[in-house]
């Protein structure tokens, strides 16, 4: 027998076992998110159902848009990538590139403007949202399919509301679920509580805003300048953008991401004024005209020095190869007028540490905070013992030039009460 003959049939055992403990997973979390939310009155199936129903828009022409993205994509892939030094994509990016991603890619190369356009509006369940979004488990029949089993229901429904839990503790019970409305753009998937789609990933998202939002508020910067690095479909843009003006927005992310939440973005916000790619020279004049420019991460070497207020990434750097990722933080501490904000593992967050804490431009860490968003703990499971939970626990490290004061987690009561009224004034 020859090796190939051997080898598919391991390869579909190994796909059976997976499937399996995935299962045996989902069981357990279900079971245990439905004995935690007996008695709750949002613990309702239907809210699932209702959360994951089609509600794709087939009626736009979106196509002046895509054109305008299209042109954008093709003038960031012309660049040399050595513009930011070592600048390539990580493995993981290269694989979902010439894999699920290449649908999209062929597309904008080509400008096939209805091609994109379908896949774009439907970018929460399609492939072109690979490695940012995804049914639960992968399993995209399951949930996009006529009817959704009960062990799937339960167990979407019980992760979500551990994950609303979560956000309401860290936001100190500030917002309702109607702050967790998006956009709608993209025929996303969720649940509906109270009348309200709540996307998947939208508490995390919105948590994030917050705490950029804050970082703007203990600086008193009357118009901000934020950059968020790796910022996917636009998810934290969103929500700053729509409750937190004035202020510039910038992402910078590979090409690909970039086109993804251009549209999304454009979008959702008709009336800002965006800038892609190529569209003008980055000089600070034309910069100054915007509300919102996206750009290839490479562009990060054509920003002037302190010319950004606040930084924002939630492992964005991550997705560089290592010689770029010492180039991208240099850059990106070069950038910063005020502070920096950074969410990522414990064994990166060391490393990002260490990279933004040396050479001219140097920041001092001020904050340091675990956050349980990935961990077993805040799903409630408690699948996986100690080692699991410590893999999965998020360090947030905030950065910044102001060494003298110190914000750590006890600055929390006064922080919140200084957001929530910043809020009622909007």
């Amino acid at each position: 027998m020859s090796l190939t003959n051997i080898s598919h049939p391991l390869r579909s055992a190994r796909k059976a076992k997976s499937w399996f403990a995935a299962h045996v997973h989902m069981w357990r979390f279900g079971n245990h998110g439905r004995r935690r939310f007996k008695k709750d009155p949002r613990y309702d199936l239907q809210q699932v159902t209702a959360g994951f129903a089609n509600r794709i828009d087939e009626a736009s022409d979106d196509t002046p848009l895509l054109e305008r993205i299209c042109a954008a994509y093709n003038k960031a892939e012309s660049e040399p990538h050595s513009v930011l030094g070592a600048y390539i994509a990580s493995e993981s990016v290269r694989r979902l590139r010439q894999g699920s991603l290449s649908p999209s890619i062929r597309a904008l190369i080509k400008h096939e403007t209805v091609a994109l356009g379908e896949m774009y509006r439907n970018f929460y369940r399609d492939p072109c949202s690979a490695g940012l979004l995804a049914a639960p488990q992968g399993m995209s029949k399951a949930y996009f399919g006529p009817q959704i089993k009960d062990i799937y229901r339960h167990f979407y429904l019980s992760h979500v509301l551990y994950r609303l839990d979560y956000w309401k503790s860290l936001t100190s019970n500030r917002f309702s679920l109607k702050d967790l409305a998006g956009s709608g753009i993209g025929n996303p998937f969720g649940v509906v509580i109270d009348g309200t789609h709540i996307t998947v990933g939208a508490e995390y998202s919105h948590y994030c805003a917050q705490r950029v939002a804050g970082l703007v508020d203990r600086f008193c910067i009357p118009h901000s300048t934020v950059a968020e690095i790796g910022g996917g479909f636009g998810a934290v843009a969103y929500y700053l953008l729509r409750d937190h003006r004035p202020l510039t927005y910038f992402d910078f992310d590979v090409p690909e991401r970039i086109a993804l939440s251009s549209y999304h973005l454009m979008k959702a916000f008709p009336h800002l004024t965006f800038l892609l790619y190529g569209e003008k020279s980055l000089t600070q004049d034309a910069l100054s005209e915007v509300d919102v420019a996206l750009l290839p991460i490479s562009a990060l070497a054509a920003m002037q020095n302190a010319s950004i207020d606040i930084t924002f990434s939630s492992n964005g750097v991550s997705n560089l190869s290592a010689g770029a990722m010492t180039e991208c933080l240099q850059r990106i501490a070069a950038i910063t007028r005020h502070s920096v904000l950074y969410i990522a593992n414990q064994s990166s967050s060391e490393l990002i540490g260490e990279l933004l804490g040396e050479g001219a431009n140097a920041l001092t860490l001020m904050d340091r905070r675990t956050s349980g968003w990935h961990s077993h703990r805040v799903s409630g499971a408690g699948v996986g013992g100690a080692a699991a939970l410590a893999n999965s626990t998020l360090i947030e490290q905030t950065f910044s030039r102001k060494p003298a004061v110190v914000y750590s987690a006890v600055d929390a009561p006064v922080l919140a009460a200084r957001e929530g009224a910043h809020g009622a004034q909007r």
